[in-house]
């Protein structure tokens, strides 16, 4: 059973690959592994050695500390789900800078709107006869 440490670091790990909208494939690619054992770190099936943590760190652009950061006070919510992570990933691909910034702005009305209103239900409408 890997220790909750090890986790923490996986899901950093992936999460930063993921901000920088880096497939699998590509970060392997740059810390010289295969995509299969980029998985593994990520899923927290095999430990990462600290050479190997120095690596991710050149190739994410981070510091090694970064890996640690928050490890005292994380919360469950900090794990990215598979939908965030899909539109992180799409979002990273967009070249456009004017499209970035429309798209956050929209994210973040939509938001605010649930924060206002609770989670967010598909309009419901009056039948008319």
């Amino acid at each position: 059973m890997p220790h909750p440490i090890d986790d923490f670091v996986a899901q950093k790990i992936r999460n930063a690959r993921l901000m920088r909208g880096l497939t699998q494939s590509g970060l392997a690619a740059q810390i010289g592994c295969s995509f299969q054992q980029l998985q593994k770190y990520e899923a927290g099936q095999n430990r990462v050695s600290a050479s190997r943590l120095y690596q991710f760190a050149t190739a994410l652009d981070v510091s090694p500390g970064y890996f640690f950061e928050g490890v005292d006070d994380r919360a469950p919510s900090d794990d990215i789900d598979t939908t965030t992570s899909r539109i992180l990933f799409a979002l990273a691909r967009v070249e456009s800078p004017q499209i970035k910034e429309t798209l956050c702005r929209m994210v973040q009305a939509i938001a605010k709107t649930e924060e206002m209103d609770g989670d967010y239900d598909a309009p419901t409408y009056a039948k008319t006869a």
